[in-house]
């Protein structure tokens, strides 16, 4: 073996662990900031869906008063949801957006549902078959009622 070739080796081995280096840090970094905004996303969404939960059902406002004393009314609660719309222009997909506009002009059980779905499928990448109907024990008071009184019924 040659001095030119053992340089040449050398050299060859020595730049592929500089390049490798660099791809390693670039894969690194990317997975961190993947991470960052995953956390950063299921933290605001969560803050989000209790807002969304508590102008569906005011008897929790005081709850949410206690950890956020800027929200006193449900007239603050609906303008901290406008104010959660546009800063989720920032970081989340069309699909939020638009789920989270559509319960701001007409909060319901079911615009609530597919804000939650279009989260779960920005976080997650998973879609559901999960509907208002399959839910209508939270939106329809009786519907729990009969349930438990049919129920009754067979035993």
């Amino acid at each position: 073996m040659t001095i030119e070739l053992l340089l040449t080796i050398i050299g060859i081995l020595g730049l592929g662990t500089v390049i490798g280096a660099y791809f390693q840090s670039n894969f690194q970094h990317s997975k961190e900031l993947k991470m960052d905004n995953h956390k950063f996303k299921r933290n605001r969404y969560g803050s989000i869906l209790i807002q969304m939960l508590t102008l569906l059902d005011p008897k929790h406002l005081d709850k949410v008063s206690k950890i956020r004393p800027d929200l006193m009314n449900i007239e603050d609660l609906r303008e901290e949801l406008k104010k959660e719309l546009l800063n989720a222009v920032l970081y989340a997909n069309d699909d939020v957006i638009k789920s989270l506009s559509t319960f701001n002009k007409n909060p319901n059980y079911e615009s609530y549902l597919n804000t939650v779905s279009s989260m779960r499928k920005d976080l997650w990448g998973k879609n559901t078959r999960i509907s208002s109907k399959d839910l209508d024990f939270v939106t329809d008071p009786h519907a729990s009622k009969d349930v438990n009184l049919n129920t009754l019924k067979t035993l």
